[in-house]
């Protein structure tokens, strides 16, 4: 058995890393504000946080109109993109909100919030209203634990407790120069389709266990 992980694996970069734990949804972050209006932050830094209250943290950097805002209304909302939303999570991770109204650039219809002032995206594939509970600042970053006042999915877009592929979420595998001369770098997603996603049970494993675990863990 070798002892260098290089001898079993490629070693690539740090940036690289995060490549491993794609595809995933990046979220598109609304907040408000009564005096500048609705804002529109491409986010990946977010994470499921807690179950009893359900709650979010999102991560976000200190030079953001964003955290401007979310500091003054302690609220925002966590958007899934559809596919067709490819632009706006280009231009908004890109192009900050004190230069552009981004949401009035990209044509975006929204829906008003039932339990906060920012707005919901009409196309997208869900939206999450969030309060913030509590937070923390960390190397020019405040992370936000933000409650779950009121969660939505586009019609259709629930298959039992699972996301439906009808929901056309945008599942993000990230960005590369590609081959071609461009401005920007692509930006890929897996199109996930009823075909793609596969189902197991973990009957077998479970079965694989010691008598005492298994029985523990069948139950």
């Amino acid at each position: 058995m070798t002892t260098d992980p290089t001898d079993a694996f490629d070693e690539i970069s740090e940036y690289d890393s995060k490549a491993l734990f794609k595809p995933k949804v990046v979220s598109l972050v609304v907040s408000n504000s009564e005096d500048r209006g609705p804002n529109l932050m491409t986010a990946s830094w977010w994470m499921l946080a807690g179950y009893n209250p359900f709650r979010y943290l999102l991560a976000v950097s200190h030079k953001t109109l964003t955290y401007e805002l979310i500091e003054e209304s302690q609220e925002f909302v966590l958007a899934a993109p559809s596919t067709d939303q490819i632009d706006a999570l280009t231009l908004s991770g890109m192009v900050s909100g004190r230069d552009i109204d981004k949401l009035d650039h990209l044509d975006m219809e929204t829906v008003p919030g039932q339990s906060v002032d920012a707005p919901l995206l009409a196309d997208a594939a869900g939206n999450i209203e969030c309060s913030v509970m509590e937070s923390f600042e960390f190397m020019n970053c405040t992370y936000y634990f933000g409650e779950v006042e009121h969660a939505y999915v586009t019609p259709g877009g629930m298959d039992g407790r699972l996301l439906s592929p009808d929901a056309d979420v945008l599942a993000y595998m990230g960005s590369d120069w590609g081959e071609e001369e461009t401005k920007t770098k692509y930006r890929y997603y897996a199109d996930i389709t009823p075909e793609s996603i596969k189902r197991f049970s973990g009957d077998e494993v479970v079965d694989s266990l010691p008598p005492e675990l298994r029985e523990k863990h069948s139950e």
